[in-house]
């Protein structure tokens, strides 16, 4: 409906020039041939004779004003007034011939100015309009260009920006940054696991899920003050849950289907799978941007590396998981100076010996992890 009236809406712009149009010419002609005709009465009236006849005038004046076409309905129009109250009577020494040629002499040469001169001003006319459209169409070439420089623009940014996440870390960086998060303390193991999964995906934004209670539960997130309730935790019926634990599939949203498992967890996720028991998925991690051009690409193997790191540490997030979660719980009942003393009696220690928590006396190393990572 739009394109239709605005369809109709140009071809009512384009009548109305043309009407627009035609009653200018129209003036014109009224107002030139009016200024002749009392010229030439004038000049009738003070017996000053008729030559060169005033009619000359609108029919110059209009050929080099509109071209041909208006030149010669002005030599047609001067003829009719020229000759309006009657033909010039016979001279007694003139001849048939004579007298045609007297007759005849100012319209042909009226026709014949309106020829040449019409025709000139016709072409230049024509030039001009073929120029106005190849301006036109200049412009919309150069607005055409102007889009593909932003568009290159945008491109070479991401370009820009995809090479940066190509750009490979140094192995040193790589293993100065597993050495480090397997060292890493109470206080600053969100940090270093951070920097790890930045150097291994490019990606700031990451979660752990880490399966609690029949559900990926959310154990671990950079900065997670302003998540939905609903995002932290996957049941068991949702698809992705399926995916991940069931299918142990590793989710793009480079791919629509994936894309519509992924929903707003982030852009791509897989699963954590127990490096004790290989067929035991235990969480999922997710990491999330705004799109996969940015990533590097190698992405996939890159992701499947951190996922098998981040599944050794899953002990180790499940813990500082729970100490949150005790903290906020006694401030929130005011009983949190005695949630806290329990929690550092009951926390291991970690220090430079591969990273594992260390137990308290009568703990075993696997049974910590197997109870921080049982369903």
């Amino acid at each position: 409906m739009s394109g239709a009236s605005e369809s109709r809406s140009e071809r009512g712009a384009a009548r109305g020039s043309r009407w627009s149009s035609m009653l200018r010419i129209g003036f014109e002609f009224a107002l030139m041939f009016g200024i002749a005709i009392a010229a030439k009465e004038v000049l009738v009236g003070a017996s000053l004779g008729t030559y060169p006849n005033p009619l000359w005038l609108p029919v110059i004046v209009l050929s080099l004003q509109h071209g041909l076409g208006t030149g010669l309905a002005a030599a047609i129009i001067a003829a009719g007034v020229q000759y309006w109250g009657g033909l010039p009577p016979a001279l007694m020494t003139e001849d048939m011939y004579g007298y045609i040629g007297r007759v005849a002499a100012e319209p042909v040469g009226w026709t014949c100015v309106a020829l040449l001169i019409g025709h000139i001003r016709s072409q230049q006319i024509a030039q001009a309009r073929e120029l106005e459209a190849e301006l036109a169409e200049r412009n919309e070439h150069s607005a055409a260009v102007a889009d593909l420089c932003v568009d290159l623009r945008h491109r070479t940014e991401m370009l820009e920006r995809q090479i940066a996440a190509n750009a490979q870390s140094s192995n040193v960086d790589v293993a100065d940054a597993v050495i480090a998060l397997q060292h890493a303390g109470w206080e600053d193991f969100p940090d270093r696991l951070t920097r790890f999964v930045i150097l291994m995906t490019g990606a700031a934004e990451f979660s752990v899920y880490l399966r609690n209670d029949g559900a990926l539960r959310l154990a671990f997130q950079p900065t997670d003050e302003h998540r939905a309730a609903a995002e932290t935790v996957v049941p068991a019926d949702d698809p992705l849950f399926a995916a991940i634990m069931n299918e142990r599939l590793t989710l793009s949203a480079a791919h629509h289907f994936d894309r519509g498992l992924l929903g707003e967890r982030g852009t791509m996720a897989g699963p954590l799978v127990d490096p004790a028991t290989p067929d035991r998925v235990i969480g999922m991690l997710a990491i999330g941007g705004s799109s996969l051009d940015d990533a590097p690409e190698d992405i996939k193997r890159r992701f499947a590396l951190t996922s098998t790191e981040i599944a050794r540490l899953a002990g180790r997030i499940s813990l500082i998981d729970s100490w949150h979660a005790a903290a906020e719980a006694g401030e929130s009942n005011g009983r949190g100076a005695r949630h806290d003393a329990a929690i550092k009696r009951d926390r291991p220690a970690f220090h430079a010996t591969g990273g594992a928590a260390i137990p308290r006396a009568g703990q075993s190393a696997g049974a910590l992890r197997s109870g921080a990572a049982r369903p």
